[in-house]
Parts: C-alpha cells; sequence; structure tokens
C-alpha cells in the first residue's frame, strides 16, 4: 500500500496532475443506487446475489463494475438503464498499460454506439 501512494503521488506530481479520460464521467454510486441496481444485475447474471462496486455513467451509457461471489469481478455495459435492460457486453480480467488502446478498441468494437469518452476512461481505468 505505500508503494502504491509513493507511486501515485510521483506521478501526480511530474504529471502536473493533467486530466484524467474519466474527467466529465459520472463516477457517483450511492447506496441507494447500489441496492437498485443489485437484483437486477443478480438475475441477469443468473447469481444469489452481487454486490455492485464501481459505476462510470455517460452520455446515457452505464458501466457497472459487479461482484458476484460465485465468479471473477466483472464490467457491465449497459446502453441504457440498467434496470430496465440487459447489458449490452461484459468485460473481465486483468490488462497491461500497454494495452490501454486495444481495450478501447476492443470497447468500441463490443459496445456499438457507447461514447468515445466512456470507452477512453473504462480503457484508461482497467490499465
Amino acid at each position: 500500500m505505500l508503494a502504491f501512494v509513493f507511486v501515485f503521488c510521483t506521478v501526480g506530481a511530474s504529471s502536473g496532475w493533467a486530466a484524467s479520460p474519466c474527467d466529465g464521467v459520472d463516477r457517483s454510486l450511492t447506496s441507494e443506487r447500489k441496492a437498485e441496481l443489485a437484483p437486477g444485475i443478480a438475475k441477469e447474471l443468473k447469481v444469489k446475489k452481487v454486490i455492485i462496486l464501481e459505476s462510470f455513467q455517460f452520455g446515457g451509457w452505464s458501466i457497472i463494475y459487479v461482484g458476484t461471489y460465485e465468479t471473477d469481478d466483472i464490467f457491465l455495459f449497459y446502453s441504457n438503464d440498467p434496470i430496465k435492460n440487459r447489458s449490452v457486453t461484459a468485460w473481465g480480467g486483468v490488462a497491461l498499460r500497454s494495452e490501454e488502446r486495444e481495450i478501447r478498441d476492443w470497447t468500441i468494437k463490443n459496445a456499438p454506439g457507447i461514447p468515445p469518452t466512456l470507452a477512453s476512461c473504462f480503457a484508461w481505468h482497467v490499465t
């Protein structure tokens, strides 16, 4: 943990606190919203329960990061309200920092119509 903090501070200081690709993306997620999302997502994934870990929202799209207690954590992509709609695609796993462009390209290909800002934010976040 200490090494992470040191690296974060060093990178932030050397970059002049440059804007991130997630600037403008709504990352807020209340406990109430988590509780609203969880039952429908659990049903969609055919698991008993889920925990909503993170949310990214932009341009009517949402990416919801979910833990299922049964599988690896997964990012689900929604082109509309996640409560009323099924996900368009899903992504799980790990990515290297050098794979940011590939992850962005994958996102645009597999989530047709996703705003480029949200695709870039997702790729930056997971790498």
